[in-house]
């Protein structure tokens, strides 16, 4: 059995995260979610060699990710997909698992495909919104075609990004032309590559494609939010799995630490004085948490972290490695790498690699009428769940008394003046300063009365 996984193409509805990132490589629970994918096939028996990766938006980031891997196969000559898939048709054998790599799934989930027993088979989502996704209409576990973005009533399942297909099935998609042949009336369909439409043929022509259901919900990387709900979704899933706790020889716990959940402390970290943990808590390698931290709800701390000095973590929170929270600082959500707010702060959102969060900076994501934020994207309305939360791109600095509005977006490599409101997003590289109005007039001691 071969595996193919697709790296996507540039996803503009990513910002602030769509520059500097090739969307499979985003981390969940602080591993990138194609490696999370590589390991799955590994150890479920696929040799490394018999794993193709074609590569899309930001190549290099996948190269550096997966050097290591002996033996994987890495494309990023061809023009798409297409051209990828006749070039390395003869070395394939009767079944074909292809992943799209920006999709995060439970490995409970995969193996259903990788181990389907049917010749072609497509692992399905219940539908959440038909109009937003591809979607397939299934009748007695056979599906019995493909639709891009329909109307509700037209479809009954979601597409899920995993495809188990045999050579022949493989044909028809090389041999598929862009867009959609088979649509409802009045669609509009970018000319695009789809595989759904090499698929939609293949049915056409008396072929069967059984479906599989996955039990788990399934997310696709295609919006800022979607960081943030899969890693919730995951880091909730992982800390059920602890059932008591597994603390490593070489970490410590001070005495006057407070606990109230189940622990799970990684190799020299240190749990240290007056620190609160009410909930469940995973920590890495080499974390210090310290001096009155308070940390509420699961919560999941990269290798090489600290919270100290009053911190407060609030649940469900991926911190990621390297970061830094201090005196203070409130956060809940997933930051990245690097990120560092070692002084009185209170964030909630997606925070970017290395990014700066400076002192009193303040999010704000109630909004008075207590609706969701909505997002106008490429001509489009979004309100999803957590669109209230803050997004702040890679290396970007935060100024002191930054205050951020409901549902910002703040670019990469961006730099933000003191005391600014944030009320509207921020583009890539973007210094904004505070223009700001002042009135000097006499001032002394005659003013009161001497």
């Amino acid at each position: 059995m071969k595996v193919i996984l697709l790296c996507s193409d540039y996803e503009e509805k990513l910002f602030p995260y769509d520059k500097e990132w090739q969307p499979a490589c985003l981390e969940v629970l602080n591993v990138s979610n194609i490696i999370h994918q590589v390991d799955f096939f590994i150890k479920n028996g696929i040799n490394p060699k018999d794993i193709h990766v074609f590569l899309g938006h930001q190549p290099k980031q996948v190269t550096h990710l997966l050097w290591k891997y002996s033996g994987i196969q890495l494309h990023g000559n061809f023009n798409d997909f297409r051209s990828f898939l006749a070039e390395i048709y003869p070395s394939l054998d009767e079944k074909t698992v292809i992943v799209k790599s920006d999709y995060v799934f439970v490995n409970e989930d995969l193996k259903k495909i990788l181990h389907h027993h049917a010749e072609d088979s497509v692992l399905l989502t219940e539908k959440k919104e038909s109009t937003e996704a591809i979607c397939a209409n299934v009748e007695n576990d056979a599906i019995q075609y493909f639709l891009g973005h329909p109307r509700d009533h037209y479809v009954t399942h979601q597409v899920a990004g995993v495809y188990g297909l045999s050579k022949a099935a493989l044909q028809y998609i090389i041999h598929s032309s862009d867009g959609f042949e088979k649509r409802i009336s009045g669609s509009m369909i970018p000319d695009s590559f789809f595989i759904e439409n090499g698929l939609n043929q293949y049915l056409d022509d008396g072929s069967q494609i059984k479906c599989k259901l996955a039990d788990n919900k399934v997310f696709q990387l295609r919006f800022p939010w979607d960081i943030l709900n899969a890693n919730v979704y995951h880091l909730d899933l992982l800390v059920k799995q602890l059932t008591e706790n597994d603390i490593s020889p070489s970490a410590k716990i001070d005495k006057t630490a407070s606990i109230h959940g189940v622990i799970k402390i990684g190799d020299h970290s240190y749990v240290g004085k007056n620190v609160v943990v009410n909930g469940n808590l995973i920590v890495g390698d080499h974390v210090v948490i310290d001096n009155g931290a308070i940390l509420n709800g699961n919560i999941l701390i990269g290798d090489h972290s600290y919270v100290k000095d009053y911190a407060k973590v609030e649940g469900s929170t991926v911190i990621g490695k390297e970061n830094k929270f201090g005196h203070n600082a409130e956060f809940k959500g997933v930051s990245m790498k690097g990120v560092s707010a070692v002084h009185y702060s209170e964030m909630f959102g997606v925070i970017g690699r290395y990014v700066d969060i400076a002192a009193a900076c303040v999010a704000g994501i109630l909004r008075f009428n207590d609706t969701k934020q909505p997002h106008n994207m490429t001509g489009r309305t979004y309100t999803p769940e957590h669109s209230n939360a803050i997004f702040i791109g890679d290396y970007t600095r935060t100024g002191i008394n930054n205050v951020f509005f409901p549902g910002v977006k703040i670019g990469s490599n961006s730099a933000l003046y003191p005391g600014l409101n944030i009320e509207k997003d921020v583009a890539h590289e973007t210094l904004v300063i505070k223009k700001q109005e002042t009135i000097e007039s006499r001032w002394g001691a005659k003013r009161y009365g001497w």
